[in-house]
């Protein structure tokens, strides 16, 4: 796997990562998953539309990711959070007790861009819905793809610090509140990376990951503790589950 990472930093310690389509390996028995089936087990016709789906894939994707490195401010008798830089993190408790050995925090963004969510809504007005609910799957685990690729890339350049990472966290899981997503984009360049945040909190193109990595050298990545997890109808437990399964 190839990742060109451009030379020129838009500010300190902030850095885009050019990730290649090719660099993904959106894996089929992941739709099924995330769709609900047991590997194996989807109905003929419908993954024949998988197929169909994922053929016309690349040409729907742009991906644009980055991420800021921070210090972690460590405050002992603190366990809903974090300060990172110069602002407190509300992660509540699931994420800091993941997070406080952490010295560093880098915080990331990353899309497919807007033309697989487009095309969904397309086929929706069309009234194929049942496609259009597909393509939206499959543009999901695209984007999880994405920021595994972003996330291993991070790793590696913390490994040549000497640096260990912990699993990835976002607003909106693990109990931390969305609302959160104002004060991480807070830390990048306006349009960064191609994503605007409304005034809710919701990221444009809809199809887009933010969130927090820690960063030492005492952190160290765990299982996921989705049962904990109080979400209901998480793409990214059920393509977590799959890619647990085939690594194990």
């Amino acid at each position: 796997m190839e990742i060109v990472i451009p030379q020129v930093e838009r500010e300190k310690d902030t850095f885009e990562v050019k990730i290649n389509f090719r660099d993904l390996t959106v894996n089929k028995n992941d739709i099924e998953l995330a769709l609900g089936y047991t590997e194996g087990a989807i109905p003929v016709h419908f993954e024949e539309m998988v197929d169909d789906v994922l053929s016309q894939l690349p040409s729907h994707c742009e991906i644009q990711a980055g991420y800021r490195l921070l210090d972690v401010n460590k405050s002992d008798d603190r366990n809903d959070g974090l300060f990172v830089g110069d602002k407190f993190f509300k992660l509540h408790k699931i994420v800091t007790s993941q997070l406080r050995k952490s010295e560093k925090a880098a915080l990331f963004i990353s899309t497919i861009g807007p033309a697989m969510e487009t095309w969904a809504k397309t086929l929706s007005t069309e009234g194929d819905i049942a496609l259009s609910y597909l393509v939206d799957i499959v543009a999901s685990v695209t984007e999880e793809q994405t920021t595994d690729v972003l996330q291993d890339h991070i790793e590696k350049q913390m490994q040549m610090r000497g640096l260990k990472i912990t699993n990835r966290y976002s607003p909106g899981y693990c109990d931390w509140s969305v609302s959160e997503q104002h004060l991480l984009f807070s830390f990048f360049p306006v349009n960064f990376c191609g994503i605007v945040l409304t005034d809710s909190a919701l990221m444009v193109p809809i199809k887009s990951v933010s969130g927090i990595i820690g960063v030492g050298t005492e952190v160290k990545k765990v299982n996921y503790t989705c049962d904990t997890c109080g979400m209901k109808d998480c793409t990214y437990r059920a393509y977590r589950r799959g890619k647990t399964k085939r690594t194990n």
